[in-house]
């Protein structure tokens, strides 16, 4: 019969084991006071910021008391109204009527809205005219109306002969 080798003493811990512990924790330690100190740097830099948003407001507010009431020229007054109004304008749907009227043998070269006088340019590049086309045919619905091709060259340097075009359209803007 064969020994089992059952040994009912406790083992004392061994030296690795030790070892590891105290690792553990002086890397928990190292942790703790490395968190500590970003958080000092933190606070300072959040002190920091906030007395400059307090100097900044400070500094707004005497420039405010100061100006005149009248700051602007009238053509200065009407760039700003001009450029407001492009901004409140809603540019998704003009983009996305384009962006699905695009196929894969349409390559876009620049797409200049004019918010002022509510049209639209568009530049590309078609594979062939049947293409360009057919491009152009899409366009035509809600936001562009009056969708025209003002023209079109075949690219005779490139071996493909792709079709540059420019497109013009009307933009409904809905306001």
């Amino acid at each position: 019969m064969r020994e089992l080798g059952l040994d009912f003493q406790p083992r004392r811990p061994g030296l690795l084991s030790v070892v590891l512990l105290l690792a553990s924790l002086l890397l928990g330690v190292d942790a703790w006071l490395e968190d500590r100190a970003l958080r000092g740097q933190l606070d300072e830099a959040e002190s920091r910021l906030a007395q400059a948003k307090r100097r900044a407001d400070r500094i707004d507010a005497g420039r405010r008391d100061s100006r005149p009431e009248n700051v602007f020229s009238a053509d200065e007054s009407k760039a700003l109204r001009q450029t407001i109004g492009a901004i409140r304008i809603d540019w998704e749907p003009l983009y996305r009527s384009i962006e699905l009227a695009t196929s894969e043998e349409i390559s876009l070269l620049a797409i200049r809205p004019n918010a002022a006088g509510k049209s639209v340019q568009i530049s590309g590049e078609a594979r062939d005219m049947a293409a360009a086309l057919a491009f152009v045919e899409a366009l035509r619905q809600k936001p562009l109306a009056h969708v025209v091709l003002l023209s079109h060259l075949i690219k005779q340097s490139d071996p493909q002969r792709p079709i540059v075009f420019e497109i013009a359209a009307t933009w409904l803007t809905g306001s």
